[in-house]
């Protein structure tokens, strides 16, 4: 929000979901100008989400945005309709109400026609809640009967904006209340320090867990068991691992088979003497 002496600005905050028709706001916007004696020129729309309206001295602009980030609240607005008042003619000497009272008076109208959860008034941080805003406005409310006997329409007008100024001091003392947002406390140096060095120094107390590959069925099992016995009969080397694993991890017919076929490899090419060269570079390498 931006405050100057040719231009204002203010939103209506809707927290929970709300259709609004931006034409039948801009009416009212209208209708709220009127009510200040301003001549309505034009009404113009330049998206569905973007409209104003045009008088002899103001040009009021009126945006929608959604899911909206506020400083002042802690949750996402999910609609925020913004009213930025500005002269059309800086250089134009003021003849009519104060830019902060036409503001005020168009802002006021919405918020009782459309009922947002939060007025957001002049600074970005300066947020009233609806019953805040009813509040301030009470002083303007017991006045209205005498306002009415007023014959000036321009004077009845302006008698309908006297809490414009509780307005304002009601929002300094809400900012002077607000405390500062607390920093979340973060461990110190030497504290990260001292729990890496615990954590580096503990020992692996968790041992490993031992994988079982035994087959489902008995008869699975039990052909396991007959295939390392064979394979201890040629080669006993390779037929007490296999006993050993059965016994760790579980009788494996896979396992059990292709070391029977290495078993019987070698064996063979031991036992022929024309492969005998073969069989000593195999043995070798795997040596």
């Amino acid at each position: 929000m931006a405050q100057s002496d040719t231009r204002v600005m203010a939103g209506l905050i809707f927290m929970e979901e709300k259709s609004i028709d931006l034409l039948d706001a801009v009416t009212r916007t209208a209708e709220a100008l009127k009510g200040l004696c301003e001549d309505v020129r034009s009404l113009g729309f330049l998206s569905d989400r973007d409209a104003g309206v045009e008088t002899e001295q103001y040009r009021v602009c009126l945006t929608l945005s959604d899911n909206v980030v506020l400083p002042g609240l802690e949750e996402e607005a999910n609609t925020l309709l913004r009213i930025d008042v500005c002269r059309r003619d800086p250089a134009a000497p003021d003849s009519g109400p104060a830019i902060d009272a036409v503001l005020a008076r168009v802002a006021i109208d919405l918020s009782d026609h459309l009922r947002p959860t939060h007025l957001q008034w002049v600074e970005q941080e300066a947020i009233l809640s609806t019953e805040e805003v009813f509040e301030a406005r009470e002083p303007a409310a017991c006045d209205t009967p005498e306002a009415d006997t007023l014959r000036d329409q321009t004077l009845r007008a302006r008698s309908a904006l006297t809490g414009i100024g509780e307005l304002h001091s009601r929002l300094d003392e809400q900012l002077e209340r607000t405390p500062p947002p607390e920093m979340p406390v973060l461990p110190s140096r030497d504290f990260l320090g001292e729990s890496e060095g615990i954590i580096e120094d503990t020992p692996q107390m968790v041992a490993p867990a031992i994988e079982n590959i035994a087959e489902e069925t008995d008869r699975l099992r039990l052909s396991a068991w007959l295939l390392s016995i064979a394979v201890a009969c040629i080669a006993l080397p390779v037929g007490v691992a296999l006993v050993i694993i059965n016994l760790v991890k579980g009788e494996n017919l896979r396992l059990a088979g292709q070391a029977a076929a290495l078993s019987g490899l070698f064996v063979s090419l031991q036992a022929n003497g024309a492969t005998a060269a073969a069989a000593q570079v195999i043995q070798s390498v795997l040596g």
